[in-house]
């Protein structure tokens, strides 16, 4: 059991260090793009918040398909919360189709921001509901049609679905007071 013990910490010492840049330069990112000097706020309550954390995490680890689903999941959480908030108990189990439609409808996302989180759709759909083989839609394919590693593919998806979240939560921070100098 000792050996085996030392092998596992060996084994997670190893991976850390060599993924180590990787996902110091990703989590610098991931800082570049965040509301500063702000409070987030979470509509969607715990579960937003574990989701918009999780997603975070996973991008920084790389799991980059995990980023992408957990990542809508709170984009569609959260704007179903503020509906619900708002009074608005017919979009309690919408599709995030809807939920993106009534937000602009209501002005609550600009056209630029529907467009971002309709790709962030677009991106997760494949990956969580079958496509045929060698179906466009499927990161492999977007992959081989863009001369791209499939890795290198996810994570610019992953990316763009992070950058939909940050939106949303920039929509709703709020500043903090900062005291004169």
């Amino acid at each position: 059991m000792t050996t085996l013990r030392a092998a596992s910490k060996k084994w997670l010492r190893d991976e850390d260090q060599a993924c180590f840049d990787g996902r110091a330069g990703r989590l610098r990112w991931i800082a570049s793009i965040a509301p500063s000097k702000q409070a987030w706020l979470f509509h969607g309550g715990w579960l937003a918040k574990q989701q918009f954390e999780e997603a975070r995490y996973c991008f920084v680890y790389g799991q980059y398909i995990a980023t992408v689903v957990v990542g809508l999941a709170f984009v569609e959480r959260t704007l179903a919360a503020k509906f619900y908030a708002a009074g608005r108990n017919d979009l309690q189990r919408a599709t995030a189709q809807q939920l993106f439609d009534e937000a602009h409808k209501v002005g609550w996302l600009t056209q630029s921001e529907l467009a971002a989180f309709e790709a962030a759709r677009d991106l997760r759909n494949p990956l969580t509901h079958y496509r045929r083989p060698m179906h466009d839609d499927l990161p492999e394919m977007r992959a081989f049609g863009q001369r791209l590693h499939t890795s290198e593919l996810l994570e610019s998806d992953a990316r763009a679905v992070l950058e939909a979240a940050f939106r949303l939560i920039a929509l709703h921070a709020v500043p903090l007071n900062e005291k004169p100098a």
